[in-house]
């Protein structure tokens, strides 16, 4: 990608102290079947709020709350057990997932949405809308959104092409409403 990826592995975590708590919490991550995305260890008034974001590999299905909350509560025990930020008389513990909208920076980012709306901005053009067909090692294949002519009108798409990762500086997904009556 034109702008740096996200750093991946080890690199995510350049403070010692995140790196000794992502490496702790991996396993319970994963036993959950999911991917630790970020850890960030944020000053919170008088306290420290653990922001743990997590996200399945790879599909496109969402994460839902009930393994939300048991990946929670088996990093709160690994937490518990290896007392792991003994410098700290308490903490708060948020685990969440990235959101619809976060940045897509990483190929499986894309992989995780096949299907679905992105507005793509590529190095020196303007931002599109482009409904995202396929995945691979070096690109994308999308097909634009035409403007649509009239309110209510259906919506169109171009041909698909494909963008290589080395020109998108930013995409996101747009998230949609279905509208049934």
């Amino acid at each position: 990608m034109a702008i740096a990826p996200r750093p991946t592995g080890a690199q995510r975590f350049t403070d010692a102290r995140a790196r000794k708590i992502a490496e702790l919490i991996i396993p319970a991550v994963t036993e959950q079947g999911l991917h630790l995305e970020e850890l960030e260890l944020a000053a919170n008034g008088s306290g420290t709020t653990l922001r743990v974001s997590v996200d399945l590999a790879s599909g496109t299905e969402q994460v839902d709350l009930d393994t939300v909350a048991a990946v929670s509560q088996a990093i709160s025990a690994r937490l518990d057990e290896k007392d792991v930020l003994p410098e700290l008389d308490s903490y708060d513990l948020e685990v969440s997932t990235p959101g619809a909208t976060r940045p897509l920076t990483e190929p499986r980012h894309f992989e995780r949405n096949l299907g679905r709306l992105l507005e793509i901005t590529q190095t020196g053009g303007s931002p599109m809308l482009a409904r995202l067909q396929a995945v691979d090692a070096d690109s994308i294949t999308v097909a634009e959104q035409k403007p649509t002519p009239k309110k209510g009108m259906p919506v169109k798409y171009a041909d698909p092409t494909e963008i290589s990762f080395a020109s998108i500086t930013q995409a996101r997904v747009q998230v949609e409403f279905s509208h049934t009556e």
